[in-house]
């Protein structure tokens, strides 16, 4: 999944705020801090993905925000992360419906 992140210098204009190999991911992520109204985007090593370069350093898919954003991003992203990952089967997926035939 990802990898714990080192806060960078106070002078940074974009602060790395995730990081990981899987570019879905990464774009899972800015678009989940966006909804929250936190200005995010995905940012990979120049070539890297023209190459298809996915491991070691080239391979890292970084999520970047503002300095003035980076407590609140890592506090979404911790309360996010309490909440664990989907089952793999659906067998534990409830599955609800509205009762539109009530006619009463």
């Amino acid at each position: 999944m990802s990898t714990p992140i080192t806060p960078q210098p106070p002078g940074a204009q974009w602060m790395v705020a995730y990081l990981t190999y899987n570019l879905a991911e990464a774009q899972v992520i800015a678009g989940r801090l966006q909804a929250e109204g936190i200005p995010a985007m995905v940012h990979q090593a120049a070539g890297a993905q023209a190459f298809g370069i996915t491991v070691g350093i080239l391979g890292e898919i970084k999520v970047l925000v503002r300095p003035g954003d980076y407590r609140q991003a890592m506090l979404i992203l911790a309360e996010d992360n309490e909440i664990g990952e989907l089952p793999d089967s659906s067998d534990y997926i409830t599955y609800r419906f509205e009762d539109d035939t009530d006619d009463e």
